[in-house]
């Protein structure tokens, strides 16, 4: 998938699949983030209750650190991109309306990542 770099690097229409069903996000990259998360409601939505998940991790926040619940959601999407079984925290994401979740390193190790800052493109690709 190809797209034009924007700062912050927004992805459009991303998809989080679940047990009971599928929710389409807007989601900001984090490159530098451990975890993809996505907001409790997102995954009220497709099934999970973060509320009773026993696996929790550490996440920097605004106002310190926190432990976010830590689920398995089914899949998730991006146009042709999909990686399943992905470890996501969840947590609001507060400061920028619309946007739901950052896709971290838990989804993006399962492509080729490259984000061109001289051409304004980033480009992500199944690898091999």
């Amino acid at each position: 998938m190809r797209a034009r770099l924007d700062i912050p690097i927004i992805l459009r229409r991303v998809e989080i699949h679940g047990p009971a069903g599928v929710r389409e996000i807007d989601v900001i990259l984090d490159t530098g983030a451990v975890y993809t998360v996505i907001a409790w409601d997102v995954a009220m939505d497709i099934g999970y209750d973060p509320a009773i998940s026993r696996r929790r991790t550490p996440i920097v926040t605004a106002n310190g650190v926190i432990e976010a619940p830590l689920i398995t959601v089914e899949r998730i999407r991006w146009g042709e991109l999909e990686a399943e079984a992905v470890d996501v925290a969840c947590h609001d994401i507060p400061e920028l309306a619309g946007i739901e979740g950052l896709l971290g390193i838990s989804f993006l190790r399962h492509f080729r990542t490259l984000i061109d800052y001289t051409t304004g493109v980033l480009e992500i690709t199944a690898g091999g």
